[in-house]
């Protein structure tokens, strides 16, 4: 049996044995690992045969059949792991290949482009108060908490109007006496009897205490503090008891359901933004919310210091995810195509005669860097796009180019 396998081996190795010196690599290879291949499997075969020899030979003892079996799996194991790390050989590259230098790069093929002017935004309520009275006086009640949110009209907090009462109390009888004398002149004034000068004089009386109960109504209205729209109570500065007044706020009152962004742009943008343009609006704090809304507003003068011109945005905000003071970035597209050569921003070079990028072009079965000078336009997340001087299908080299010249050979990686 073992005389067999040597004849097959041998067989294998005349039919892999160079017929000419002109043979190429690749031929070489093929044939150099149909040996390794054949020569795995010889050897196990024999230490396979060696193995079923010893089963039969009667002069070995039972223990040492044992050991020869033991021996032989670990010799086929080993047979195994020599094909693994050959395998793993022949996929490395040549010595020559290593010694090139490995770039990565991108096929030139027309792509969308976008460029966006980016500006960072404010946050503010579009209906936001610092509630404070009208008038000065003691915290009697306060109605809500905070945190509550109250229709437009709610009574929020209420000063003491004691001395107002009282007036008003007082005010009562004296306007009550008044308007009876003047309605009984007045009957008898319609019915051409009386005194013009007590007539006039009961209707001023009565005009002038209508007056003053009015003032004093209004006195007690200004001691109240009631919800100018619908909103939050965000915070409550006094307690009961303390004294208000119209220069400290006693509420801060804010509706989170619709905002406005402000923004400064670059008075150079000021002919590419104009009001009703759609713009995006990304949150720093929110990574996944985007907005999509449009401008309502440009401004039409230049801040004399930042060279800048202002403008806004509303946006609606369900479930009040959004606050006020939050900061936003702005992008509003100003520029886009969807046949645009693109190529990564770093990979652009500079020399005196301008700006390039290395490409790999085939010559005789090799790798070679080129130059191609190009004119770029506009940049935008690290891409910029390319105006000329590359065609579709150009093989950029957009890693290793900074170790690379025109002229040599490199080696292709993913």
């Amino acid at each position: 049996m073992k005389k067999i396998i040597v004849f097959t081996v041998i067989a294998a190795l005349a039919a892999c044995s160079p017929k000419s010196k002109n043979e190429t690599l690749a031929e070489l290879t093929s044939k150099r690992d149909s040996l390794q291949k054949v020569y795995a499997e010889v050897k196990s075969q024999l230490n396979t045969i060696d193995m079923q020899m010893a089963e039969i030979d009667s002069s070995i003892n039972p223990n040492d059949l044992k050991l020869i079996k033991k021996i032989t799996m670990q010799k086929n194991r080993i047979v195994g792991i020599e094909t693994k790390i050959t395998d793993l050989e022949n996929q490395m590259t040549t010595r020559e290949d290593k010694l090139l230098i490995p770039v990565e790069v991108k096929e030139i093929q027309p792509e969308v482009f976008n460029h966006y002017i980016v500006a960072y935004g404010d946050v503010e309520a579009k209906s936001y108060a610092m509630i404070s009275p009208e008038m000065g006086g003691r915290i009697d009640k306060i109605y809500v908490s905070n945190g509550d949110y109250v229709n437009k009209g709610h009574l929020l907090v209420s000063l003491n109007t004691e001395a107002i009462d009282k007036q008003i109390e007082g005010l009562k009888g004296s306007l009550e006496f008044a308007t009876k004398t003047f309605n009984k002149l007045d009957t008898l004034w319609k019915q051409n009897i009386g005194s013009e000068i007590e007539y006039l004089s009961a209707k001023n009386t009565k005009d002038n205490l209508e007056s003053q109960m009015e003032s004093l109504q209004a006195q007690k209205r200004m001691a109240q503090l009631r919800a100018p729209f619908d909103g939050i109570v965000n915070k409550i500065y006094p307690k009961v008891g303390e004294m208000a007044g119209p220069s400290f706020p006693v509420i801060e009152f804010v509706n989170l359901r619709n905002l406005i962004i402000k923004a400064q742009i670059s008075e150079s943008h000021i002919d590419k933004v104009a009001k009703g343009e759609s713009v995006e609006v990304r949150f720093s704090s929110l990574p996944d919310h985007l907005v999509k809304t449009p401008i309502t507003q440009v401004s039409k003068v230049i801040n004399i210091k930042s060279r800048t011109f202002g403008i806004e945005m509303e946006i609606d905000n369900p479930g009040d995810k959004i606050k006020p003071n939050m900061v936003s970035s702005i992008m509003i597209n100003d520029y886009n195509t969807k046949d645009a050569l693109v190529v990564p921003s770093l990979a652009i070079r500079k020399d005196i005669t301008g700006n390039f990028v290395y490409v790999v072009n085939q010559e005789n079965n090799k790798n070679m860097v080129g130059k191609k000078y190009i004119t770029t336009g506009l940049s935008y997340d690290d891409k910029t796009l390319v105006n000329s001087g590359l065609l579709p299908g150009d093989k950029v080299i957009v890693k290793g180019f900074h170790l690379v010249s025109a002229g040599i050979e490199v080696r292709l990686v993913n």
